[in-house]
């Protein structure tokens, strides 16, 4: 008598999953533009797929092809044509028009390259959108795509960019081609100066004072007087920096982090954890825990463990349940079991690229710094290979890494090219703000080293 198999459990995948890993096994239903789109090289496209149901899965890109390439992306995971129908002619604002697959697949990766070579990255939403086009391969017809206009890059400000934004996106045009050698066009009027430093005129004993002073009522700060201190750093800080090696060491950084995008708390990479997938599912259980984990890190350890001992007794010890025991274990403050875990996660999982990074940040922590990390500036490649996509304490750890080896060397300009940089990434909000504490907590640093080691 032969013995009865289980059952295999049903894998349930998130929208988000099943467009990674199953989109593209889906029929091409229909491709559509903006019908204008040549006029202002700029358009509107979407790709929808039809599902066996008769439902649709959609991709929708915004893409500038005169200077940032895919500017918004969305997607719309299995639903009814009538909504799909409705939701593109609301994206386009105008009327749509039918297109072939290649010519839409050509305008998207045509406007992603040209923004690449301009330095600016696609909507963190391509992310997942992306996977409902075809890869990128010479098995799609290439068709010739202008980008530009006149051959030069040309910026149009629209009413939904701050001046802020924009200013930023001509300061990118300036580093990536020069001066002279972009376009813009400005609707709406941008401020010709910058916020004046209201400290500028001080004396070096004036600053000093007015920081000490500061400080000393910073438990009773009012909101102006945190933006002052606050300022007042920057201001002094300014002054540590040598604005012609900023431009070097931007353009250094820039090629370190080279093209890749950053994905929420929910949206998990498939290779963050760490297992063969064609021997184990990522199922929504395994993901629901990691992210209850997760989130429960900060706001009561002993809740997160619990969520993380289900999540091994689910799948095991794979690493990602060791990224939740030892972010755990230091939000705890057990540095000595800290160590100890790093060690033995690196022993254990060596290629891991989360374990790499803990371990070089202990060294560094330590002021033992890896020789391959003083002899070049660490790339994303070099911890995560060719991957493109990050999940967010993965980015987090290499700008921490990144950090730790300029404060390491008291590097005044490099910090502030670092940050620059970052400054212009679409990072999600708490990890944004995350980083850009510990680059002011750095900052103030210096200007405090600055004061105490330098004469009136």
């Amino acid at each position: 008598m032969s013995k009865k198999t289980s059952p295999k459990p049903l894998q349930i995948l998130s929208p988000e999953n099943y467009i990674r890993q199953k989109a593209r096994d889906l029929p091409i239903y229909e491709c559509t533009i903006s019908k204008n789109w040549k006029q202002g090289n700029f358009g509107a496209v979407s790709v929808a797929r039809k599902h066996a149901n008769g439902n649709v899965t959609v991709g929708l890109y915004m893409v500038d092809l005169n200077c940032l390439g895919v500017k918004d992306a969305h997607y719309m995971f299995n639903v009814s044509e009538e909504k799909y129908k409705n939701t593109i002619s609301a994206n386009g604002q105008m009327d749509l028009v039918p297109i072939s697959y290649e010519l839409a697949h050509n305008i998207v990766y045509a406007g992603l390259a040209y923004a690449k070579e301009l330095g600016f990255n696609p909507h963190k939403d391509f992310s997942v959108a992306r996977y409902i086009l075809e890869e990128d391969t010479d098995e799609v017809e290439l068709i010739e795509i202008e980008c530009g206009t006149n051959g030069k890059p040309m910026f149009v400000k629209t009413e939904w960019q701050t001046e802020q934004e924009a200013n930023k996106i001509i300061a990118q045009l300036e580093r990536s081609v020069g001066k002279g050698n972009y376009d813009f066009i400005m609707p709406y009027e941008l401020e010709d100066e910058e916020d004046e430093d209201e400290f500028s005129a001080m004396t070096f004993e004036e600053k000093k004072e007015m920081l000490y002073k500061l400080l000393k009522s910073k438990q009773k700060h009012s909101n102006e007087e945190s933006k002052r201190l606050h300022d007042l750093i920057v201001s002094v800080f300014n002054i540590l920096v040598d604005n012609d090696l900023v431009d070097e060491y931007y353009d250094e950084y820039s090629d370190c982090f080279g093209d890749f995008e950053i994905l929420t708390l929910d949206e998990i990479p498939i290779e963050f954890w760490g297992i063969n997938t064609d021997k184990q599912s990522i199922t929504e259980e395994m993901t629901t825990l990691f992210v209850e984990a997760y989130q429960l890190v900060n706001e009561n350890t002993s809740k997160a463990s619990k969520k993380t001992k289900e999540l091994k007794k689910l799948v095991g010890d794979i690493p990602v349940v060791r990224v939740l025991e030892l972010i755990i274990c230091q939000t705890d403050g057990n540095g000595k079991n800290s160590m100890k875990m790093i060690l033995d996660n690196y022993k254990t999982f060596s290629e891991y690229p989360f374990f790499k990074l803990q371990l070089f940040l202990s060294y560094i922590e330590k002021q033992t710094i890896p020789q391959v990390l003083s002899e070049t500036t660490p790339s994303l490649e070099f911890f995560f290979g060719k991957r493109t996509i990050l999940y967010e304490i993965e980015f987090l750890n290499y700008l921490l890494l990144f950090l730790a080896l300029i404060d390491n060397e008291g590097n005044e300009s490099k910090l502030e090219a670092l940050f620059q940089l970052i400054d212009e990434m679409e990072m999600p909000e708490e990890l944004n703000n995350a980083v850009y504490n510990t680059i002011i907590a750095t900052k103030f640093k210096y200007v405090m080293k600055y004061f105490e080691e330098r004469k009136a």
